[in-house]
């Protein structure tokens, strides 16, 4: 589990197939969620993946309640900045005086305005959205219908310019509020909608205008214009702020399941479903020397000449074209509803396939063609139809633009400034714009209608330029960091592959521009040795997901330097499958607790089941708990006792009892404490730097944690169950990679040095050596051990938790280390049952088995003293007439024959349960290797080289002496059987052993009688080492029985 305790950011990997979509530089982490982390931490560790039809459903309510929402307020706020190209021909020009350039000042002051104040786009991130725009909408609505009331062109020209204050407040900073609500494949339709409203307001702006000033009221027709226009904007005002949601969790028309989604999305784009609340200074620096963002910037001011220009004097265009005032009112209708069709497909579009560089230029090229037509052509019909073309060029360019540049900026801080710049720039055109069709060039505007032509057309030229550039990067990437994932076939077969990626939108590995350590293995799992799970690759990604999302002691989410490197060890672990010919939907990906109590857990299994097309699954706590019994189990045959797991930031404890794989208490309670080997290191440290009283206040509630949880299970420190002393100590079986870190320090000073077996799994110890004195925490057994520096940095945490635990355990408690972990567990709940119940070396040797296998086995047991009829018992440990034992010892009698050399042989034989044929085999207890490891090297004569012998003798002081004495007496036993039947066949009984207890003077001997068959056991080599075996001087550690071999020639 542990890992590297500094992490360097790894680049991204393509996750798209958008080439206008490239990955930009690291992302500043400043802004990845830290606001509002307890809420969504408190969501999202419900493991809530959203059902497809449930965020389809969210996503709708959207649509209806904020996007028609802002549209209606953009459109409101479009007609009270165009309608005074209206009223000029409805009599304003005569009252106002509106002579030279009086109304051309009017248009630049609003603007002029406009420009200056687009800054205040940021006020959608630092205040709450519904207040800003309850305010900003007031005051333009004041200020529009204030505009009846004027009697002079400096009054108008202050309205003017109040209004751009107020308008500016609102207009720009929509798209970047709907960056709050919908995903980047999801925003350009919706600011497409939004963006509508202004060629939709055009549409019936004309009509509208011929309605209100075609009357006979009191007032001047330009003034009704202007006031019943402004009404409707102070009648919404009220609307915005009731009905207008600052966030998911405050959206009064979704359920709390829908906001847990809604804030799910959030996440997925940020980190965090917390939008509003500061800026990042950093990123507005960063995205004003981002070649792109001035690239858009210039592309909306090359659109804006023509943007702008167009509603206000179309109407002014049409009356020079002949027709009259009211008709040039009406015709302007049909180019702009048309217009805001096209835009509203062409975002659509632009959104599916995620070209909007494709887009813009088609545009771009036929607004130009529209005005070619306008400056070229005399006849009414061609130039009218160049009017078409124009307003179907120009609107749907700008609504293509917008979302452009916030798929290009990777924090909301930079979307915010991307789109201050956008407009800081871009609305520098329409003082371009406005100015360039002088009345004295009427009625045609030939040089007007060029400039525009040429601007658009230089619009649709940087499209091509932005692109290029974004496909070089893309093309970069693809070559560095692998192939983009398949979002088309995500958004048509997978509706939850929608941008399922946590801070996307923040440089995440899916930007493209427009668990626990991370463990990789594959098993075999065929029925023949699935038992003990059969590992062929493996591999891990030093990062500590527990360790990442700790930052000054506070949670936070899971950074996307983390993020972007386990996607990119996956994508190359898919390689590794390709190899090996795993099957993608034999491959499942396994979130633990790291994910799940992560605060964008969810997020990262949501993008790399999009991303790598896998099976994903993310297990609640209750399933984690039978999956680890599970692990166990696999690991130690028929475990009993108190199962604890040391995880990275949790501590668990659970009641274990299986027997052949099945659980005999399966509802057993579990108790989990935050004393995990990261978790505790943390709590340590803090406590150390308060002072002593703290640390002895941390130890005291660590102890009344544990034996609290022992008093639940019916133990205390004395054997004492509810007050009744028992007879025998618990097994305790600890597993958990911070377990597994303090196993190999106990390992490493083991009375027995070196320690013969080189994995954890199996090693078995006493509560005394629980905390040997020897230990002391040196970095020298980092490689020998294979501890790194964070499992290292971990040990003085895990020592003081042992230091507890040995207080709290039972006296003469014995401790089991597991392996067994949430892999193991969940392939060994899906084994069969029968498969569950076999010992692990019964299958691991099973493929070895002799045909004659239940005959030489029964050879051998005859070998084995059973017979007490005579003298004193002796005791004979139980492994020594067991099948468990024994079966394997058959299975494996003649493997390794074909080895040359005697010494080569038992060396092999001595070897083979650590690093030879077996070194594979999950489950096996270190006792159980070392013993048929000695009876495999007796089997081959026990010749063993120099370089062996300390190792063979450390194995037989790890067992202890009688049981290393009964190893080697049946080890020779197999000699004389594997000998007698060297290819596993028995056709003929060669061979009779029968063994028997007696008694001889003051002692014990051992009579073997033995018949031997024609010539071929006439030598009879087995029975020498056996009597060497039952000599004193040949003892094992003091031990010995003498052995009387009795030789009968026939049978």
């Amino acid at each position: 589990m542990g890992l590297l305790s500094k992490l360097e950011h790894v680049p991204p990997p393509t996750t798209t197939d958008s080439v206008e979509e490239a990955a930009p530089s690291p992302a500043n982490d400043e802004e990845k969620g830290h606001t509002g982390l307890l809420v969504a931490e408190n969501i999202l560790q419900q493991h809530h993946h959203a059902d497809p039809e449930a965020e389809k459903r969210v996503v709708r309510k959207l649509d209806f309640r904020v996007t028609p929402l802002v549209t209606a307020l953009y459109l409101v706020s479009f007609l009270d900045r165009s309608n005074i190209g209206n009223a000029r021909i409805a009599g304003m020009t005569d009252d106002l005086e509106l002579t030279g350039k009086r109304y051309t000042w009017l248009l630049n002051m609003f603007y002029i305005t406009y420009i200056l104040f687009e800054f205040q786009v940021i006020m959608w991130k630092i205040m709450p959205p519904h207040i800003w725009a309850t305010i900003v909408v007031t005051g333009w609505g004041l200020i529009a219908t204030l505009q009846a009331a004027t009697f002079s062109w400096s009054g108008e020209m202050a309205c003017r310019f109040f209004l751009g204050i107020t308008e500016a407040g609102f207009g720009p900073g929509i798209p970047y509020l709907l960056s709050f609500f919908y995903l980047r494949h999801e925003i350009g339709l919706r600011i497409g909608v939004f963006l509508a409203a202004a060629p939709l307001a055009n549409t019936f702006a004309g009509a509208l205008a011929y309605g209100i000033t075609s009357g006979h009221s009191k007032l001047a027709n330009w003034r009704l214009l202007f006031l019943v226009e402004g009404i409707p904007t102070l009648l919404l005002a009220p609307v915005a702020f009731f009905f207008l949601p600052d966030s998911a969790d405050k959206a009064r028309f979704l359920t709390e399941d829908e906001k847990i989604i809604a804030k799910a999305r959030g996440v997925r784009q940020v980190g965090t479903h917390e939008r509003v609340g500061g800026i990042v200074w950093k990123d507005i620096g960063l995205t004003l020397l981002d070649a792109k963002a001035w690239f858009t910037a210039l592309m909306y001011f090359s659109c804006n000449v023509s943007f702008s220009s167009l509603p206000v004097f179309l109407p002014t265009v049409l009356s020079g074209m002949g027709f009259s005032s009211i008709n040039a009112q009406g015709l302007t209708a049909p180019p702009y509803f048309i217009s805001f069709l096209v835009t509203i497909f062409s975002t659509y579009v632009a959104d599916r396939t995620q070209q909007r560089g494709y887009t813009i230029m088609f545009l771009s090229c036929v607004g130009g063609i529209g005005y070619i037509l306008l400056a070229a052509c005399s006849s009414v019909g061609a130039r009218y139809f160049g009017v078409f073309l124009a307003a179907c060029g120009v609107f749907p360019c700008i609504a293509n633009i917008l979302p452009w540049v916030l798929n290009n900026q990777g924090s909301d801080t930079r979307r915010g400034t991307g789109i201050a710049m956008l407009n800081l720039i871009g609305q520098c055109g329409p003082l371009l714009g406005t100015n360039v069709f002088p009345t004295s060039q009427g009625p045609r505007y030939v040089e007007g209608q060029s400039i525009c032509a040429a601007f658009i057309f230089f619009n649709g030229f940087l499209a091509f330029g932005l692109r290029t550039m974004l496909k070089w990067e893309n093309k970069k990437l693809d070559e560095k960091y692998g192939p983009p994932m398949d979002r088309t076939a995500n958004r048509s077969g997978d509706p939850q592959g929608k941008e399922s990626v946590v801070s996307e939108e923040n440089y995440g590995p899916t930007f493209r521009y427009i668990l626990n350590a991370v463990r990789f293995y594959i098993s075999d799992l065929h029925p023949d040795h699935s038992r003990i799970i059969p590992t062929i690759f493996q591999s891990r990604l030093p990062i500590s997901l527990h360790d990442v999302q700790l930052e000054n002691g506070q949670k936070v989410p899971i950074p996307e330097h983390a993020m972007q490197a386990i996607i990119k060890a996956l994508y190359d672990f898919r390689s590794v499958c390709s190899d090996f010919g795993v099957a993608p939907h034999k491959v499942l990906v396994i979130g633990t607790e790291a994910t799940r109590t992560a605060i964008n857990g969810p997020v990262l299994l949501d993008r790399i089941r999009d991303f790598l097309k896998w099976n994903v699954r993310q297990l609640s706590e209750d399933e984690e708990d039978i999956i680890l019994d599970f692990g166990v189990a696999s690991s130690i045959k028929d475990p009993k006792g108190l199962a604890i797991e040391l995880a990275g930031g949790t501590l668990r404890i659970h009641w274990i009892d299986m027997v052949d794989g099945i659980p005999q208490r399966p509802n057993s309670r579990a108790f989990r404490f935050p004393y995990g080997a990261a978790a505790l290191k943390q709590h340590l440290e803090q406590a150390e730097l308060s002072g002593a009283e703290a640390v002895i206040t941390l130890r005291n509630k660590i102890k009344s944690d544990l034996s609290g949880a022992f008093m639940a299970f019916g133990l205390d420190r004395d054997l004492k169950v509810f007050g009744q002393l028992t007879y025998e100590a618990p097994k305790l079986y600890l597993t958990g990679s911070g377990f597994r870190g303090w196993g190999f320090m106990v390992m490493k000073h083991h009375e027995v040095r070196p320690y013969p077996i080189p994995t954890i799994n199996g090693f078995e110890i006493n509560s005394a050596q629980l905390l040997p004195s020897a230990i002391e925490l040196d970095l020298n057994i980092t490689m020998s051990h294979r501890l790194d520096a964070r499992r290292m940095s971990q040990m003085p945490a895990v020592a003081f938790l042992m230091d507890v635990l040995a207080e709290v355990v039972p006296k003469g408690s014995r401790f089991i280390f597991a392996q067994g972990g949430v892999r193991e567990g969940l392939i060994f709940n899906q084994t069969a049952p029968d498969i569950r119940a076999q010992h692990p070396l019964t299958q691991a040797t099973l493929r070895y088995r002799p045909t004659d296998y239940a005959a030489m086995l029964r050879d051998i047991r005859r070998g084995c003293p059973t017979q007490f009829d005579r003298g004193p018992q002796i005791t004979i440990p139980d492994f020594v007439t067991s099948e468990r034992f024994l079966g394997p010892l058959v299975n494996l009698l003649n493997y390794h024959a074909t080895y040359h050399g005697r010494g080569d042989r038992a060396s092999s034989a001595l070897r083979s349960t650590t690093t030879g044929i077996l070194d594979h085999a999950h489950g096996m207890l270190h006792w159980e290797q070392a013993l048929l490891a000695i009876a495999l090297c007796e089997r081959w004569g026990a010749d063993v080289p120099l370089a062996d012998v300390e190792f063979r003798k450390n194995l037989m002081k790890l067992v202890g002496p009688e049981k290393a004495w009964w190893a080697r007496y049946i080890g020779i036993i197999g000699k004389a059987i594997g000998d007698a039947y060297p290819a596993g066949v028995r056709p003929t009984e060669r061979v009779r052993l029968y063994s028997y207890i007696f008694r001889k003077g003051g002692g014990l001997a051992m009579d073997v009688e033995a018949a031997s068959w024609g010539e071929y056991m006439g030598s009879m080599e087995w029975m020498e080492p056996l009597r060497r075996l039952g000599d004193r001087n040949d003892a094992v550690g003091g031990f010995h029985i003498e052995v009387k071999v009795n030789q009968n020639q026939c049978l």
